[in-house]
């Protein structure tokens, strides 16, 4: 085998003597004579200008020269030779220390003339070649790694056994806030805090051993301020340890910050009463639900968890096909939804749930989660009910008080006529039955309006104070043969429960139509229970049964054990001309009737009832800081119903106008028509005598008959009112209370009706205060 041909070495030699470079040349050729290729100069200069170009592997270098010597020959030829050749110095005995200290400087070896050899001379030249190219690759090493070592993002710093830094990088100055020269007269203890050095001993301690751990501590900077720095310590050898050190002082903020974001999340997740949840599109399967859920869905956190769409489990049949149509579709699935359905709880309660589902987005548009609050609305949607129906009410209210506000001057009309007419045709029993029967026709009709106008609270009470347990109490009697024998009748009322503030007559019309509206749900008999209560209603209690307030009430129960009803007669039952009554047993105007009358004083009504499991009414009444007032006594008929003093009447419906004036005229009295309060006030200011009674609608076109009777009792204080209407109104009721010391004469009345009112207005004591009239 042969060797691969290799290129020759090329030597420059700088040699001013011709014998030694003769020798030089015949030592390599001796060598070997292929080996090594020898170009020689002899001075400095053009040694400098061949080195500043390539082609030299090693410079064989006389320090003494024609141009220059000593050491200075070396400086300039290493500044000139590129790429850091190998410079190899000949020097003579004389010289060698003057060599050494060129080795010193950076050469690669010397030779002293005169006792070289071939094979040593081209020993000495590789050997120069390979250790230049040694202390290239190690420097190009040492400076990679120092390069690393100085833009390196962590703090470096390397310790002896006892902690002394011995190196470190500018970002362990920039950590500290020291330069490297004052780090480097440190040590870690001097970075660290008073309390925690003892510590720091310890772990260089470990190191020998071989405990090498990261670790966390506090590190102390120049300006006295602390950062927490993150450590990982590495052994190096010869008890020498390094350590990357990284500032985790904004990390460690960020995730403080995290976990109190986190914290706070938590805190108002398991708090809120609304379910929040958070859900994998994918699957439907719960990441994250509040303890709102077990609350709301009467299921455990840990069944949403473990089964995918769990909360269409409970979704109420009739609205299953309305939430679960198109859910799952990407399209609703990427929008903001909002649905209001039932759920079935495992307890078989419905509850009302509102729903807000909104899909979590990454940048490129694909759902990660879904997220989202169910709302229990329950109680809101009963008041929403409550509301509706109270609206409704009102508006039903309107329309019947307006209907029997119309209707009681047409009552009027007949009734008064037909007592006309009865009085005509006495001898006439044919005529007398045939009008008595038109009068009781029209009776029944004026009871209709009567309870229209309790519905719509438009009857005029005239309250006092009262013990309600009383009341009820005084209508035992009355009650029992009512009920027949097929129905019992217990009281529980309570002793002083608190005083209202009611009409009596009014409430005892409640109670008698309760009682009747429960016997009749009992058609095979049964219990009545009425009981009294005082009550203070809390927030919560009255938050569910708008708009009642919180405070202290009177509560009046009529519970029977009858047939009972479902939740669509429920909602019905106060309406006026509902009943569930064969046609002709019943007007449906009884329960109206009570809900108008417990309104108008202030209370509030609720039924609670279930098919075959009987009905309770319960009535709320505010306590008043009053003593109950004595029941009056009625008041005494006048011995006579005639007269003879003056009247001014002021009606605008002509028909009742004019029989008012008839009626009148025939008890004897002296009666001036008008047919408004403008007309009323020219006549009385006309007539020269004295006005005894001014009778007058309350309600007429122009100036209202409150107005017009302010202005004659200016001029006639003597002059007594008497007020007429057809239903409440605010010109003389407040609220549908009458206001102290006012007459009033309610429509429809008959003709001895109105003699009597009148009779007794003109007959009451002369003297009083004009406002009492």
């Amino acid at each position: 085998m042969t060797t691969p041909a290799t290129d020759p070495i090329k030597v420059l030699l700088v040699e001013d003597n011709p014998g030694d470079a003769r020798l030089i040349f015949h030592l390599l050729h001796e060598v070997g004579a292929n080996d090594f290729e020898i170009e020689r100069v002899s001075s400095l200069e053009p040694a400098l200008d061949r080195l500043s170009r390539a082609g030299v592997d090693a410079v064989l270098l006389d320090l003494d020269l024609p141009d220059s010597h000593g050491l200075e020959t070396f400086t300039r030829t290493r500044a000139a030779a590129v790429g850091a050749k190998p410079i190899v110095v000949l020097t003579g005995l004389e010289d060698e220390r003057v060599a050494l200290d060129a080795i010193g400087m950076g050469a690669q070896d010397f030779l002293v003339k005169g006792r070289v050899d071939g094979r040593l001379l081209a020993r000495v030249i590789r050997y120069a070649i390979e250790r230049r190219r040694a202390e290239g690759a190690l420097a190009a090493s040492e400076a990679h790694n120092r390069t690393i070592l100085e833009n390196v993002a962590d703090g470096v710093f390397v310790m002896d056994r006892t902690g002394r830094y011995l190196d470190v990088n500018p970002q362990a100055c920039a950590l500290t806030g020291y330069s490297r020269a004052e780090l480097l007269t440190m040590g870690t203890a001097d970075t660290h805090l008073a309390g925690e050095r003892q510590e720091a001993r310890d772990r260089i301690d470990g190191y020998a051993a071989g405990v090498l751990q990261p670790f966390e501590r506090r590190m102390l900077r120049k300006d006295g301020s602390i950062i927490l720095v993150e450590a990982n310590p590495a052994v190096l050898g010869d008890g020498r340890t390094l350590t990357t050190v990284r500032d985790i002082s904004d990390r460690r903020k960020s995730e403080e910050a995290i976990r109190a974001s986190e914290s706070r999340f938590r805190e108002l997740a398991e708090n809120v009463r609304e379910v929040f949840f958070v859900m994998e599109p994918e699957t439907g399967r719960a990441l994250y639900v509040n303890p709102a859920y077990a609350e709301v869905f009467g299921h455990s956190r840990e069944h949403a968890y473990a089964t995918p769409h769990a909360w269409t489990e409970d979704i109420h049949p009739d609205d299953r096909e309305l939430v679960l149509d198109d859910a799952g579709s990407p399209s609703r699935l990427a929008q903001f939804r909002q649905v209001v359905y039932r759920i079935l709880r495992p307890d078989h309660s419905v509850r009302w749930i509102r729903a807000r589902v909104t899909p979590i987005n990454d940048e490129a548009g694909k759902i990660l989660r879904i997220v989202g609050i169910a709302e229990d609305i329950s109680d809101l949607r009963q008041a929403e009910t409550q509301f509706l129906h109270s609206q409704k009410m009102e508006a039903v209210g309107r329309l019947a008080g307006g209907v029997a506000h119309d209707f009681n001057n047409v009552l009027t009309a007949i009734l008064g006529y037909t007592e006309i007419l009865l009085d005509t045709c006495a001898g006439n029993a044919e005529q007398v039955t045939d009008l008595t029967e038109i009068r009781t026709a029209g009776m029944r009709a004026a009871g209709l309006t009567r309870q229209l106008l309790a519905f719509s609270r438009q009857q005029v009470l005239q309250p006092m104070i009262l013990d309600i347990s009383q009341v009820a109490r005084n209508l035992d009697k009355m009650l029992h043969p009512l009920l027949g024998d097929d129905v019992s009748l217990h009281l529980k009322l309570a002793n002083s429960p608190g005083n209202i503030r009611a009409d009596a007559g009014q409430l005892e019309q409640v109670i008698v139509n309760l009682a009747v509206n429960a016997r009749d749900a009992m058609p095979g008999g049964g219990q009545l229970t009425i009981e009294t209560a005082g009550l203070h209603l809390t927030e919560g209690h009255a938050s569910g049964h708008p708009p009642m307030m919180p405070g202290h009430y009177v509560m009046l129960a009529v519970s029977d054990t009858g047939v009972g009803m479902d939740p669509l007669i429920q909602a019905r039952i106060f309406e006026p001309f509902f009943t569930t009554k064969e046609l002709g047993k019943g007007t449906g105007l009884g329960l109206s009737t009570v809900y108008g009358i417990v309104k108008q004083s202030g209370g509030f009504i609720w039924v609670y009832s279930e098919p075959g499991l009987g009905t309770t009414f319960k009535l709320y009444f505010p306590v008043v800081d009053s003593e109950a007032e004595p029941m009056l006594p009625p008041a005494e008929m006048p011995d006579r119903l005639h007269g003879t003093e003056t009247i001014l009447l002021a009606e605008d419906d002509v028909q009742l106008r004019r029989l008012i004036g008839v009626i009148l005229g025939k008890l004897g009295y002296d009666v001036i028509e008008s047919d408004n309060a403008e007309s009323a006030e020219r006549l009385a200011h006309q007539r020269g005598g004295a006005i005894d009674l001014l009778l007058t609608d309350v309600v007429m076109p122009g100036i209202n008959g409150r107005e017009l009777a302010r202005r004659l009792i200016e001029t006639r204080p003597a002059m007594r009112t008497l007020f007429m209407s057809g239903y409440s109104d605010a010109a003389i009721v407040n609220h549908g209370i009458l206001e102290p010391g006012l007459n009033y004469l309610q429509k429809p009345f008959t003709a001895s009706i109105l003699g009597l009112r009148v009779r007794q207005v003109l007959d009451a004591v002369r003297g009083r205060s004009s406002g009492e009239h």
